[in-house]
Parts: structure tokens; C-alpha cells; sequence
């Protein structure tokens, strides 16, 4: 006859043990608003894990904050990730659609490039890939076809692999400069800089590779509408979603869109209210 008590005492040394445990890849995601549901979902609860990514066979955390403008927000969640004892900071965002197999296949090109960022590729909305490349002193857009191993000069932080090895000797390196940063013509020789420009800008001065693999190919899809930008040959059966895709974004969609982008601009926790008299 089996024990009830000692089948509860395993039980409970097995969660105990599991205590030890630190994730080895930690998703992190700015979010505009806490009230508006993200694309996908990363933060399942009783050992669910990242249902929309595969992530089984390594153990994983999570990570978000909402409200604050997008260079604070990369900010903490670097700073938290830090401290998480990962191997890996993937940054997703939060209207950005990897596919399943996204990270087991940046995590293959990270590990056979160490000391490289390793990115998918994700569209501007109604634009395109949010990839560039250097030729000569020019910056170009790429093919991103499926298939390729592509330097990048410029891209965007929605679907970017980084080995916490590399945030961490960028802070030893320079423990006063944060790691992202927006300027919007702060001084009349400085325009507007985003923070993902501030961040590829530290790693070019450091000399990080930047290499994308463009076997992940994600959807950039609206919240309230489920229409997406993506690569034309994009199978919609490679990702899963919290919300209903209801087809590619058009050019009618532009206001829209606009409008959108500006009505959910984050205030940031240091805004102040405007006093009326």
C-alpha cells in the first residue's frame, strides 16, 4: 500500500528543488497599455509556460511592464533579466507574432555565433522589414526571403535574442549610460534617435554581430484589428495567437493606424498632468 504522506512529502521536495532552478531564457515585453491583450502569450499560469512559443526543455521566465515609455520600459526589463541569473533575454513585442519554433531556432544561430544579437524578421506596418543593411555608406533593405544568415546594420528590438553575457559587459563597460534611449530633437544637432538606434549604436562601437535569421519570420499584426504586415509567403499555421488574425493590413488602413499609434503613445510614470486653473 502506497503513502498519501510520503507522496505529499515528494511532492512537496520536488517544488522545493525546482526553487534552485533559474530560467535559462527569459521573454521580456513592453506593453503600451495593461488593459489591451497582447498578441501572444508568454506568462501561462500552473506550468503552462509560454504557450506560444516552444520553450520545452529549457527553463524560462517572464517579464513585462506597461505605461512607461518604450526606452524606460527596455530599460527595467533588461535590468530585471540581469539579475534573473538567464542566459538569454529574448524581447518579443507585444503586437509582434513569432512563430512556434522562433526561439529553438535564433537560440541555434546564437550558440553557433557566440557573442553575437541574433533577431527575426518583423515588418513595419504597411512598411518594410524592419531590417538594414550597410553597403558602402549606404543603408538599404535587404531580401529577407527565408533561407539567409543576414548581417544587419539597423534593426528593430520586437524579435531579438540576446545573450545576457553581452548586457552584462556593456554595463561594466559603462555603468553611467543606460542602454536604450529616445531623443526627440532634444538639441538642434541632435534629431530624433530611437532607443532600439541607441542600442545598435553601444553594440557597433562594442563590435557585436547583429545576424538575423530569416527562417523566423514574424507577423506585426493590430491589436484591435488582427491585421498584420509580414512576408507575402508567411504560412499562418506556424503561429499560434490570444487574438483572431483577420487578414493583411492595406493602404486604407493608414490613418487608422496613425491614429492608433498616437492615441496609445504612453504617458510614463514621470508625466505630469497639465494644471488647469
Amino acid at each position: 500500500m502506497y503513502s498519501k504522506d510520503k507522496i505529499m512529502e515528494t511532492l512537496r521536495d520536488i517544488v522545493e528543488t525546482s526553487k534552485e532552478i533559474q530560467p535559462y531564457v527569459v521573454i521580456a515585453q513592453p506593453r503600451r497599455c495593461e488593459n489591451e491583450e497582447p498578441a501572444q502569450k508568454f506568462n501561462g499560469k500552473q506550468g503552462l509556460g509560454a504557450e506560444h512559443v516552444d520553450l520545452h526543455g529549457f527553463s524560462h521566465g517572464f517579464c513585462d511592464i506597461y505605461g512607461e515609455k518604450v526606452d524606460v520600459a527596455r530599460n527595467y526589463l533588461i535590468e530585471q533579466v540581469l539579475e534573473s541569473g538567464a542566459k538569454y533575454m529574448f524581447f518579443i513585442g507585444e503586437d509582434t507574432v513569432v512563430p512556434y519554433h522562433a526561439f529553438k531556432t535564433l537560440h541555434k544561430t546564437a550558440e553557433e555565433n557566440p557573442g553575437s544579437i541574433v533577431v527575426g524578421v518583423y515588418y513595419i506596418k504597411l512598411g518594410d522589414a524592419m531590417i538594414m543593411t550597410r553597403e558602402k555608406n549606404w543603408v538599404v533593405v535587404p531580401n529577407v526571403d527565408p533561407g539567409q544568415l543576414i548581417k544587419a546594420h539597423l534593426c528593430g528590438m520586437d524579435a531579438m535574442l540576446i545573450p545576457v553575457e553581452i548586457l552584462k559587459q556593456m554595463k561594466q563597460e559603462e555603468p553611467e549610460l543606460p542602454f536604450c534611449c529616445i531623443a526627440n530633437n532634444i538639441a538642434e544637432d541632435i534629431p530624433f534617435i530611437g532607443e532600439d538606434n541607441f542600442f545598435i549604436h553601444r553594440l557597433h562601437k562594442r563590435g557585436t554581430p547583429i545576424l538575423v535569421n530569416t527562417d523566423v519570420q514574424c507577423l506585426h499584426i493590430d491589436l484591435a484589428s488582427g491585421k498584420y504586415t509580414a512576408h507575402p509567403d508567411v504560412d499562418l499555421k506556424n503561429y499560434q495567437l490570444n487574438i483572431f488574425v483577420n487578414g493583411r493590413l492595406q493602404e486604407e488602413d493608414r490613418a487608422y493606424l496613425d491614429k492608433r499609434w498616437h492615441e496609445r503613445l504612453p504617458k510614463g510614470s514621470n508625466h505630469e498632468e497639465e494644471k488647469t486653473t
